[in-house]
């Protein structure tokens, strides 16, 4: 079948009988439409005439930033592959009348589509380019590069497996760096440009699994931080990766491997220890170090979403922001209070905290920064005392930038704290608390002792508040090193390795 198609399109392009396809418009010669001058897919299009595939939109125009509806993308798929059979009945109930109507029956008689539904075709939604892969792949019999994750913004998607295909033939090439927009519409320009390539597939590899080498004596494999890594096995001719596990860490990890390979085009290893064990990895050149993926966090907005990670013990990677939230029945029973632990009283963190939190406060003492606390645990009627306070403050915009909605604050977590220098006055009085020495000797080493400033300076896009050089969140000292070395923000740094 896969054969016959290729035959079809060959001659209908003048491939076989000493023709060639034309890889761009000749300067000479006028464009077919009047209104591809400027496109960047005026070759993928003038193609697309030349091939007898397109006529146009009308009036010698052919609409390059149009949306091709499922109906118009029946008709370019039919008069592509030449697809001619027609079912015995009628298998969509809402085409009836449209002009499409012939070529979308011939398309559902190829195999190529099954509707949207309850006998429906719903031949005016727009194509997206999730739904434009899985018909081209259909259309092409494409077997090799499914599972490969090309990219991070598909995961879930019902097209993923035939976007990976789709970029392992080299008909797309993604939206950027990392990204296909599988929900993104198609436009009339870039249909040109997709089914130009897939007239002639250029796969980005040897499809299958080849280079295999079996190490005698296992070799490392280090796993970076912040980031997500997926764990895969292969069928019988690895034309297919399935999903067998995720991972996602914030401190770098390592694994031992006892294959390595390279599938459809990427390099994987074989774990044969720790979380991913028992599935292959993506790895570099260097077969030493896998490939993950670090997502940033959402664009800041205020909304309210149980966080994912709520669970007492998981405090140190549970996100709080301005979009995801606690319970209000989120309260921890292991409080004690900071008087206990060389600070003022009158102030509670929970148990985990207090052994970094003692040492801290010791060594900041001697070293001639003494702090006082001013804030800790927060329950989340206090906080929803707190930001109504600023509101009445400042107005309700000055206090979502200043403060947290009940809920969403990281105080009710018990292990985060505002300090201020022993004695001094509220550590927003000041110019910039950083710049006094409690608050300078905070910025060089709270993160040795597991604390981290969660809302630094020059980074209010990406954590959603104002800068609050006194606030710290304990996240213990391993985490705390690895955020620090990242560059990341606490909020950029759970995101890349965890999500929500």
């Amino acid at each position: 079948m896969v054969l016959r198609r290729v035959l079809h399109l060959a001659l209908a392009l003048g491939l076989i009988a000493g023709g060639s396809l034309a890889v761009g418009p000749d300067p000479a010669r006028a464009a077919s439409f009047t209104d591809i001058a400027d496109s960047k897919f005026r070759a993928d299009i003038e193609w697309l005439a030349a091939a007898g595939i397109t006529s146009g939109c009308g009036d010698g125009r052919f609409c390059p930033d149009g949306l091709v509806t499922r109906a118009q993308m029946a008709s370019f798929l039919v008069r592509m592959f030449g697809y001619s059979a027609i079912p015995s009945s009628d298998p969509f109930d809402d085409d009836d009348g449209n002009k499409h109507e012939g070529n979308i029956n011939r398309l559902a008689a190829s195999g190529i589509t099954a509707g949207c539904g309850d006998r429906r075709f719903c031949p005016n939604g727009i194509v997206t380019r999730g739904q434009m892969s899985t018909f081209l792949t259909r259309a092409l019999g494409l077997r090799f590069g499914a599972g490969n994750d090309w990219f991070a913004d598909d995961d879930g998607n019902k097209h993923e497996a035939n976007l990976d295909r789709l970029f392992f033939a080299g008909v797309t090439r993604g939206c950027g760096t990392a990204a296909v927009c599988p929900n993104g519409s198609v436009t009339r320009g870039q249909m040109a440009a997709f089914l130009h390539r897939a007239a002639a597939p250029s796969p980005i590899g040897a499809p299958g699994m080849s280079e295999l080498v079996t190490h005698p004596a296992p070799i490392t494999v280090q796993i970076p931080g912040p980031a997500r890594y997926r764990g895969v096995v292969f069928n019988a001719d690895a034309s297919t990766a399935t999903l067998a596990n995720r991972f996602g860490t914030i401190v770098p990890r390592a694994a031992t491997a006892d294959r390595t390979a390279v599938v459809s085009g990427v390099r994987y290893a074989h774990l044969i220890d720790g979380p991913m064990a028992g599935s292959w990895v993506k790895v570099d050149g260097s077969l030493a170090r896998a490939v993950g993926r670090a997502p940033r966090p959402p664009a800041c907005r205020y909304d309210d979403i149980l966080t994912g990670r709520r669970a007492y013990e998981q405090h140190a990677i549970t996100l709080l922001d301005t979009i995801y939230m606690l319970p209000s029945t989120y309260a921890p029973t292991d409080l004690v209070d900071t008087g206990g632990l060389g600070l003022n009283s009158g102030y509670k963190v929970r148990t985990v905290v207090a052994a970094d939190l003692a040492a801290m406060a010791r060594d900041a003492r001697a070293a001639g920064a003494p702090l006082q606390v001013v804030s800790g645990y927060r329950s989340y009627a206090t906080q929803q005392a707190t930001f109504n306070y600023w509101v009445s403050v400042g107005g309700y915009e000055e206090a979502l930038r200043a403060s947290a909605r009940p809920g969403h604050s990281e105080h009710q977590l018990g292990t985060a704290l505002d300090f201020t220098s022993l004695g001094g006055a509220a550590p927003w009085n000041y110019a910039d608390w950083a710049a006094t020495p409690a608050g300078s000797w905070m910025a060089a080493n709270a993160w040795r002792y597991g604390l981290l400033m969660t809302y630094p300076r020059n980074k209010s896009a990406v954590h959603c508040y104002d800068y609050e050089p006194w606030h710290y969140r304990y996240v213990g000292r391993e985490l705390a090193a690895a955020v620090r070395a990242s560059g990341m923000t606490l909020r950029e740094a759970i995101w890349a390795a965890y999500g929500p």
